[in-house]
Order: C-alpha cells, then sequence, then structure tokens
C-alpha cells in the first residue's frame, strides 16, 4: 500500500515512473539457524528498543507536530501490543538466518517491493565487532555471490 501510494504519488509530481527502491536491512548470517535466531532476538530487537527509547517512540507528543503522525500513531501501537512485540515485529521484517535463509529473504522483500538493491547493516546495537565480522564474512561469502546473479528489476511500475 505505501509503495503503491509513492509510486502514484511520484509519477504524479515527476512525471516518471520512480526507480526501484533500495531496501536496507539488519542483517545476522550465521550456519547455525538456531545461533542466527538467538543472535537475532538479541540484537535486531535490542537495537529496536533503543530506538524507541531514543526517540521516545512511545510517547504521544508526536501527534500534535504536523509532518510527525507517523510517529504519533507509532506510539498508539508500541503502547497497545508493548515494546517487545514490536522489536519482535521490527525483527520478523530483516534479513537474519542461515546463509540460504537470508537468500530467501531478500528474493522475498524483493518481490513485495520490487527493490532495486539490498543494503545489509551488519553491526548494531551491542553486538561485538567479531560476531559482526563473522556474519558479514559468511554473507558475504554465501549469499552476495547469488545475489549478484539475479537480473536488474524491471522499473517500478507506477499506477496510473
Amino acid at each position: 500500500m505505501d509503495i503503491e501510494n509513492y509510486r502514484q504519488l511520484f509519477n504524479k509530481v515527476h512525471g516518471a515512473n520512480p526507480p526501484a527502491p533500495i531496501a536496507a536491512c539488519w542483517t545476522y548470517c550465521h550456519e547455525d539457524e538456531g545461533v542466527a535466531k538467538a543472535a537475532a532476538e538479541k540484537y535486531i530487537t535490542g537495537y529496536w528498543q533503543s530506538v524507541i527509547d531514543h526517540y521516545e517512540m512511545n510517547k504521544d507528543y508526536f501527534k500534535q507536530k504536523k509532518g510527525y503522525e507517523y510517529y504519533g500513531n507509532m506510539s498508539d501501537v508500541i503502547n497497545d501490543v508493548g515494546r517487545d512485540a514490536i522489536a519482535d515485529m521490527f525483527m520478523d521484517l530483516q534479513v537474519w538466518g542461515t546463509p540460504e535463509q537470508c537468500y530467501e529473504k531478500i528474493l522475498m522483500i524483493r518481490e513485495k517491493v520490487g527493490m532495486g538493491g539490498f543494503n545489509g547493516v551488519f553491526t548494531y546495537a551491542d553486538m561485538p565487532f567479531d560476531v559482526a565480522e563473522k556474519s558479514y564474512h559468511l554473507f558475504s561469502k554465501e549469499v552476495l555471490p547469488r545475489l549478484k546473479d539475479i537480473p536488474e528489476p524491471e522499473v517500478s511500475k507506477a499506477v496510473a
């Protein structure tokens, strides 16, 4: 829905179809699915918890600020379902798992949003550097070459 709205607005303003978006995802790659899940639960959700705290996204003062209505609505959601549930939802949107799971998740995201590129965020929260480095190197060795073999997407379609 948001992507289609963006495409329509871009086309209306610029008279052309928008470029394919680039997806940025918090990424954790490990050979063992259980280790990957535990790391995602610790570090990806930890990152999101720090975002809630830093930006005080659970407070309702954004509701009155023009242009920040999205954040005002987010505070309602956070307060309704809880910080942990929101952090879990954020984690589920990210790319983590075995190399095969990471690859498949990126393909799924590509299918949903028509992305033209992927930007992996490999270090976040309080993740030790050596943990991030191992994840990055495994991803680079096992996933990245397969991603490079995927043909470029067609230009994003705008709805008339």
